[in-house]
């Protein structure tokens, strides 16, 4: 293999790479290198994989001749974020040794066999359905960070995904928290729904915001695949059965209460700086206003009085401001609504004058 690429083509390449292949020595020591491949005469492909996660890519470059070869994804990561600003030759040399050069620079890396390099998902003969990338994005920003950090319950450890009715819904929950949104989708099918884990789902948002208007959904028999203008992710999918999230719901026959997402969320992150080791912020509604209080630590206590057009009789609820702050924070709507029954029950927190989003928080003993 043969092939001249610019610097700044192959940096993008093994950026894009270095989420997804092993960082750390496995069994399979292939897992830690990227295959590069040609794709005809202007262009060349790079793969990486950790076997859960997968992702390839197409780029422009000049091929002299065609081949394939595979390099420490990390080691060549390094050292083009060193070369200077020119194009890049890379050859094949006996043995799986690679040269590369760049002006005055040159190295030469050692190899694996391509042949040992594992295959990746096809799509072949799989329904696709395109969708905007803004919107999955967002969707999947607005939802991942309520996913469980305990790897031991898997089946938390992803963000949901459904089809029904002609929407797509998303939801994620660590059972203490659940965020959930939906949006038109018609034509996507999804079966009974799928679980993404939350790390493809990073490197997938981390691919949307450099990619087109679209993106491709492609379902297997164990996969999910994504596929961007020039790129592809693929993700196994979590086997288990996802909570039942339409449960954890509550049906509020309540007035709900107003109040400005930007003071909140700064009266809370001060608030919340003399909390103590729980993170628990007392929210007290009185009419006409909304006072954060919080007590019991050593280093001090706070309060702060927010406007709001709560019009009951007094009522006190504990939250974790950080479950509070990870959604106020994600919004992007002037107004949040909270819809409360009693200090015991979940409460729920919704963008104002925006449909289709809803996060539910467990309250804390006060």
């Amino acid at each position: 293999m043969e092939i001249t690429v610019k610097r700044e083509t192959l940096l993008r390449a093994l950026q894009m790479m270095q989420g997804v292949v092993e960082s750390r020595s496995s069994a399979m020591p292939i897992l830690q290198n990227v295959l590069i491949e040609t794709d005809g005469k202007k262009k060349f492909r790079v793969l990486g994989t950790n076997l859960d996660i997968s992702l390839k890519g197409a780029f422009e470059a000049e091929v002299g001749k065609a081949g394939k070869v595979t390099l420490n994804a990390r080691r060549f990561f390094d050292i083009a974020r060193e070369l200077p600003e020119a194009d890049v030759r890379m050859a094949e040399e006996q043995g799986q040794w690679v040269r590369v050069t760049c002006e005055r620079a040159s190295f030469r890396l050692p190899g694996l066999p391509s042949a040992d390099f594992p295959s990746l998902p096809e799509a072949k003969g799989a329904e696709s359905h395109k969708l905007p990338a803004k919107t999955l994005g967002d969707m999947i920003r607005k939802t991942m960070f309520a996913i469980s950090q305990d790897e031991t319950r898997y089946t938390y450890n992803g963000v949901f995904m459904e089809s029904d009715e002609g929407k797509l819904r998303l939801v994620a929950t660590d059972g203490h928290r659940l965020a959930l949104i939906e949006r038109p989708c018609p034509g996507l099918r999804l079966g009974r729904g799928v679980i993404v884990h939350k790390k493809a789902l990073g490197e997938l948002v981390k691919l949307l915001q450099g990619s087109g208007e679209e993106v491709a959904v492609v379902l297997t028999q164990n996969h999910i695949l994504f596929q961007t203008e020039g790129a592809e992710l693929s993700a196994r999918l979590i086997d288990g059965e996802f909570p039942k999230y339409r449960q954890v719901i509550p049906k509020h026959d309540v007035s709900p209460i107003h109040t400005d997402r930007e003071a909140l969320v700064r009266a809370l992150r001060r608030v919340s700086l003399l909390s103590n080791e729980t993170r628990m912020v007392k929210f007290v509604f009185q009419p006409g206003q909304l006072t954060l209080t919080t007590n019991g630590s050593e280093a001090g206590e706070a309060e702060e009085v927010l406007e709001s057009d709560y019009g009951g009789e007094k009522l006190e609820i504990g939250f974790n401001s950080r479950y509070c702050l990870d959604v106020l924070s994600i919004l992007d709507e002037p107004k949040v609504r909270f819809e409360l029954k009693d200090s015991l029950s979940p409460g729920i927190i919704t963008p104002e004058g925006a449909e289709g989003y809803t996060y539910v928080v467990m309250p804390m003993r006060v």
